[in-house]
C-alpha cells in the first residue's frame, strides 16, 4: 500500500530549526524545534515516529548552501531547496516567526508553489567557490590600491609629477614607493606603508595561484569542450567562459533562452494597468555573477566587427559550429548596439539589452555545441 506523502517546511538558523511537516492526504501535521544539526534533526524526526509518511523536506536556501541537503539525502530522506525570492507573499501577512515559516513553506510545498533551486554536484560547487574566492581577492586588491593611493595623497607624495609618466601600479611604481618609505618622518608611517606594499604583493600571488588553477580547470576533460566553445564570444576568456559554465551547471534545464534571462536577473521590470504600460530597469533578481560577466563582455559592441590575433588563435580549437554562432552573434550585437546608440539611448542600457541578445547565443551554444 502506497504511503501517504509528509510535505515538511524546514527554517533554518544558526539557532534553532523549526519544523512542520503537513499531510494532504491525511489531514495531521506535526511541528518541533531542534538543535541546529542534520543528526538533531533526525534524530527528532524518528521520534514523532513519522515513518508511516513518505517523507518529503523543503528548505530555503542560505548560509548553509547545500550542506544539510547534503548530509540529509545520504540518510536517505528526499530534499529539495527552495528559492527564497520566490515564495508567494500575502500582502495581508503582518507577523513574521520561525514557527509559521516552516508553516508556510510545508503547506506551499505541498500546493507544488515553490520553486526549486538546482543542484550542483560536489565537484562543480568546490570549483564555482574557486571562481567566487577569486573575485573576492580582485575587490581586496582594489581596495588595497585605494588606501595606498589616499596614503600618497596624504602625504604630498606624486608620482606622475615626479617621474613624468602616467601609468601606476607599474614595476617602476612600486619600485617609487619604496623607495618613498625612508623619506616619511615616522616610524609608524614607515611600518604602514612597508604593511600595505606587502599586502599588496601577497595578494597579487594568491590571485595568481588561483589563475594557475583556473587554467588548469579549463583543461580538463569535464569543462574543456564548454570553455573552448564560450572563448569564440568576443569578449570571453577563460575565466569568463568558466565563470558562465560552473554557475549555470546543466543548462539544458533551460528549455528557452527566455528562461535564461530571468535566471541571470535581465528580465526587464513592467508594472502594466489599466491600459498603462510602464517599464523600468532589469529585475536583478538572479545570479549577478553571470550577469556581470555578460554585461562586461558587451562593452565594445559598437567597435568595428573583428576577430582579433587572440581570438583567432583560441578559435582554432572550436568547433566550426561553435565559430559560427559566435560570428553571428558579433555581427548582431554590433548592429544592435549602433541602431539604439542612434536612437539616443544610455549606454549602459546599450550593454545591458546586448547581454541580453548575448544570452541566447551562450544558451544556443552550451545546448547545441558544448
Amino acid at each position: 500500500m502506497k504511503k501517504p506523502i509528509l510535505h515538511c517546511g524546514l527554517d533554518v538558523d544558526d539557532k534553532a530549526f523549526h519544523f512542520f511537516g503537513f499531510s494532504k492526504e491525511t489531514g495531521e501535521f506535526y511541528e518541533f524545534k531542534c538543535f541546529p544539526s542534520a543528526d538533531a534533526l533526525i534524530k527528532k524526526m524518528k521520534k514523532q515516529k513519522l515513518k508511516k509518511f513518505d517523507i518529503k523536506i523543503c528548505y530555503e536556501a542560505s548560509y548553509l548552501g547545500y550542506s544539510l541537503y547534503r548530509e540529509l539525502t545520504k540518510k536517505e530522506y528526499f530534499v529539495e531547496i527552495i528559492a527564497p525570492s520566490l515564495i508567494p507573499e500575502m500582502s495581508s501577512k503582518k507577523v513574521k516567526t520561525d514557527k509559521l515559516d516552516a508553516q508556510h513553506l510545508a503547506k506551499y510545498y505541498a500546493n507544488d508553489l515553490l520553486t526549486i533551486v538546482h543542484i550542483p554536484t560536489e565537484e562543480d560547487e568546490a570549483n564555482r567557490d574557486l571562481l567566487r574566492s577569486r573575485r573576492f581577492l580582485i575587490d581586496q586588491l582594489k581596495s588595497t590600491k585605494i588606501h595606498i593611493n589616499s596614503f600618497c595623497r596624504r602625504h604630498g607624495f606624486d608620482f606622475r609629477k615626479e617621474t613624468k609618466l602616467k601609468s601606476l601600479w607599474t614595476k617602476t611604481y612600486m619600485v617609487w614607493l619604496e623607495d618613498k618609505i625612508g623619506s616619511l618622518k615616522f616610524e609608524s608611517q614607515k611600518i604602514l606603508l612597508k604593511t600595505l606594499l606587502q599586502s599588496f604583493f601577497n595578494l597579487q600571488s594568491q590571485i595568481q595561484a588561483l589563475d594557475s588553477e583556473i587554467e588548469r580547470l579549463a583543461e580538463t576533460e569535464k569543462y574543456k569542450v564548454p570553455v573552448t566553445s564560450l572563448n569564440c564570444f568576443r569578449g570571453l576568456n577563460t575565466l569568463s567562459s568558466l565563470t558562465i559554465v560552473l554557475e549555470l551547471g546543466d543548462i539544458k534545464r533551460f528549455n528557452h533562452p527566455k528562461q535564461l534571462t530571468s535566471y541571470i536577473g535581465l528580465d526587464i521590470t513592467e508594472r502594466t494597468s489599466g491600459g498603462k504600460e510602464k517599464k523600468f530597469g532589469i529585475t536583478k533578481m538572479g545570479n549577478r555573477h553571470v550577469r556581470t560577466v555578460v554585461v562586461e563582455a558587451c562593452q565594445y559592441v559598437r567597435s568595428p566587427v573583428y576577430v582579433s590575433r587572440i581570438l583567432r588563435e583560441r578559435r582554432k580549437k572550436a568547433s566550426p559550429e561553435a565559430v559560427q554562432i559566435a560570428n553571428k552573434c558579433m555581427n548582431r550585437l554590433h548592429k544592435k548596439g549602433h541602431r539604439l546608440s542612434a536612437k539616443g539611448k544610455n549606454t549602459n542600457k546599450v550593454k545591458v539589452a546586448c547581454a541580453r541578445e548575448m544570452l541566447a547565443f551562450i544558451w544556443e551554444t552550451m545546448t547545441k555545441v558544448a
